[in-house]
């Protein structure tokens, strides 16, 4: 038994890997370290590892969705063991596989809603297929935590007892963080299921909800909850594997293109293709969630240019291109869901430090812009900081962090979608590219970030003044929230706005049937999560598009059942 040691490039840095070998037979593959999308890694590595090992050869099919990566550790690991001497046989060519079949209930789509769709389909006693394009589960959800809101569930009255927390005050929450943008009957169908939607798939997938770690100030109430691990992979992965167990049918790496249709133009089926396979499904009730379409340039507006995009590369709005032929009712195709806590990893894209960047406020830290100031009261709701932002030239702002702070940021950044190697990427090439970190004394990050050092000091002067006297005289910001810097050693994090969430999408009524533009309900064919649009309005708040997604899901997966 030997192994041998192999490395590829991957997205955000070097993929090093193991490959146990014994008689020629390769037994094992290992990673030893890696930089990318935990969520999405572990899924890719893992099919393709099965794939390797059973084959008994890298050449074996890329993984849908994350080609480029599959790529590299396929090529890199051929290499390596044609080095090492250890001979391999040749595969056999394969002949293209073709699934057919008829279920009750079909699902588009393998994000949260899907998943969620899928499963209250199939609790119902249907008979459930879901297909997703990527060779990976997850979609959009993939990239985000597991933060929810639970009102009127059983989790919540178990973790929050009587708050006084009802779904007219959670939607009447939503409008006035959207500015009453918001569909009303939409958002009151998700403030009202949202409890039996939590409650149910915690049971189906035996998921253990806890009182979420960031509580943020747009609810008017505690509401939010999350997974242990705080991870949407825990729920990805838990979800469609009760799915699985319990009967359920996942076709992964399975693109739709061609909707089926009788002679009075209703849905009833599907034609997926993907790599050596092709799947015809016909289904008595179709669920869309497909997701949105955020990384389709051709679909961006206006309104979210310059502002990084930090979603899947494959959310590209499919959708409405292989259900044109229905000339569906669309709505707001050019709002997006921008948020603060963002950091610019290449042009145009970004990572989201959300819980690194609300810790640090939470203990004191200050935004400031290209001129050392203050702009906004840091403890207030993510739209007044992400409008503060956006109002910055080249739409970048600051974090100013002292030791204390950074020991607690740093932690969150490695336990959400970073690692310690990439953070000190960062460090080491700040000067040379984005995203700037820089440590130093107060004078030194600000000459290295480009600020004037004098205005800087005093800005953190003037603030250390208002901390020790418990009054914000600048921007209100709460007493409590207001700690002195503390020491000589200082970090500046780059911050910039970005999005992933598109709000525009298809129309729905409040069966979730979708409809054409003449007002005619599509019988069978139902929406949920991103790809309908109104349940948030304009700007969604925090915990709310994963609200959407899980009980949308719910709701069309019940009402597909029904009409099966």
């Amino acid at each position: 038994m030997k192994e041998i040691l192999a490395q590829a490039n991957g997205h955000n840095g070097p993929i090093a890997f193991g490959i146990k070998v014994d008689n020629d037979k390769m037994t094992n593959i290992e990673v030893k370290q890696h930089s990318e999308t935990p969520a999405i890694f572990k899924q890719v590595f893992g099919k393709l590892k099965e794939s390797i090992l059973e084959e008994q050869s890298f050449e074996v099919d890329v993984v849908s969705g994350a080609t480029v990566m599959s790529k590299a550790i396929l090529e890199s690991g051929k290499q390596a063991v044609n080095q090492a001497g250890v001979s391999l046989p040749t595969p056999k060519p394969k002949a293209k596989k073709v699934y057919k079949g008829h279920v009750d209930v079909a699902v588009i789509g393998g994000g949260e809603a899907g998943l969620v769709a899928a499963c209250r389909a199939l609790s119902l006693g249907k008979r459930v297929a879901l297909v997703e394009k990527n060779g990976y589960l997850g979609g959009a959800t993939i990239l985000n935590g597991s933060n929810v809101t639970a009102t009127g569930s059983k989790v919540a009255q178990k973790i929050f007892g009587d708050n006084n927390d009802s779904p007219d005050l959670l939607a009447s929450d939503v409008a006035r963080e959207c500015l009453d943008t918001n569909t009303v009957e939409m958002t009151q169908l998700m403030a009202q299921n949202i409890g039996d939607a939590i409650d149910f798939i915690s049971n189906f997938a035996d998921l253990h909800y806890q009182k979420a770690q960031t509580q943020t100030p747009e609810h008017s109430v505690q509401r939010q909850v999350e997974l242990p691990s705080s991870s949407s992979y825990e729920l990805i992965t838990k979800v469609a594997d009760a799915f699985v167990k319990k009967g359920g049918k996942i076709f992964l790496d399975s693109r739709v293109e061609e909707m089926l249709y009788d002679e009075d133009k209703k849905p009833i089926g599907f034609i997926a293709q993907g790599h050596n396979k092709k799947v015809i499904v016909y289904a008595d009730a179709i669920v869309l969630a497909s997701g949105g379409y955020g990384a389709n340039e051709k679909m961006r507006g206006q309104e979210n240019q310059g502002i990084n995009y930090y979603g899947p590369m494959t959310s590209t709005g499919d959708a409405f291109d292989f259900l044109k032929e229905l000339d569906l009712k669309t709505q707001n195709l050019d709002w997006y869901k921008v948020y603060p806590h963002g950091v610019q990893t290449e042009p145009g894209r970004a990572k989201l430090t959300t819980y690194a960047s609300k810790k640090a406020t939470d203990m004191g830290a200050i935004y400031v812009n290209k001129l050392g100031q203050r702009i906004v009261n840091e403890s207030d709701v993510y739209a007044k900081l992400r409008n503060a932002v956006l109002e910055q030239p080249e739409k970048i702002a600051y974090l100013v962090l002292d030791e204390k702070m950074w020991q607690e940021f740093y932690q969150l950044l490695v336990l959400h979608d970073f690692n310690e190697e990439e953070i000190a990427k960062y460090f080491a090439l700040a000067d040379k590219q984005p995203p700037l970190f820089v440590k130093g004394t107060l004078s030194e990050v600000a000459t290295k970030a480009g600020i004037n050092p004098q205005a800087l000091v005093a800005t953190v002067t003037r603030y250390n003044e208002f901390a020790k006297a418990g009054q914000d005289s600048e921007f209100g910001r709460s007493k409590e929230m207001l700690h002195v810097y503390e020491g000589d050693v200082f970090y500046l994090v780059e911050q910039r706005d970005r999005f992933a969430t598109t709000l525009g999408g298809f129309s729905a009524r409040t069966d979730l049937r979708l409809q054409t533009k003449d007002g005619h309900k599509i019988a069978n064919l139902y929406g949920a999560g991103e790809v309908v649009a109104g349940a948030n309005g304009h700007d969604s708040m925090p915990s709310m598009m994963n609200t959407w997604g899980i009980s949308s899901g719910y709701i069309a997966g019940t009402n597909a059942a029904k009409l099966s």
